[in-house]
């Protein structure tokens, strides 16, 4: 999750990572409580028809019921553990490159969907040394559709 200005009643981003080709997918989420945050996720999974098996999140608050979701969705979670987000190295990563465009203290509430996508699209065609200089987006898709 990408924190956006600190105030009550703003945005904040979901990010969620591919850990294999490191795509990445990002949503806003208007409140950090835990059944927006599964919904948002589920939305997602749903959207790209994304065909996953796990995710690991961080221990926040907003990731208390994410038991729910892996019932939906017939998944295993993991949660880091405390203070170690090197565990969620790629997420991480992935959110650093969110914060090269939108630095801390951003107010996300005044993104469109559009502003969204073209982040994701601009980060998700990166070439990426960890994949032979090929995007997420190059070798995610065709394993995806599969």
């Amino acid at each position: 999750m990408v924190i956006g200005k600190k105030k009550t009643g703003h945005a904040n981003l979901l990010t969620l990572t591919e850990r294999k080709t490191r795509m990445g997918f990002i949503a806003k989420v208007d409140k950090k409580i835990s059944m927006q945050v599964n919904s948002v996720i589920f939305k997602l999974v749903k959207k790209y028809n994304l065909k996953i098996k796990t995710i690991t999140s961080d221990n926040g608050f907003e990731f208390d019921n994410i038991g729910l979701l892996a019932k939906w969705l017939d998944i295993k979670v993991y949660k880091a553990d405390l203070y170690a987000s090197f565990q969620r190295g790629s997420n991480e990563h992935f959110n650093g490159l969110i914060r090269r465009r939108y630095k801390k203290g951003f107010d996300f509430n005044q993104l469109t969907q559009e502003d969204i996508d073209d982040l994701m699209d601009k980060i998700n065609n990166m070439p990426r040394k960890i994949l032979n200089w090929q995007s997420a987006a190059e070798v995610f898709w065709p394993l995806n559709n599969q």
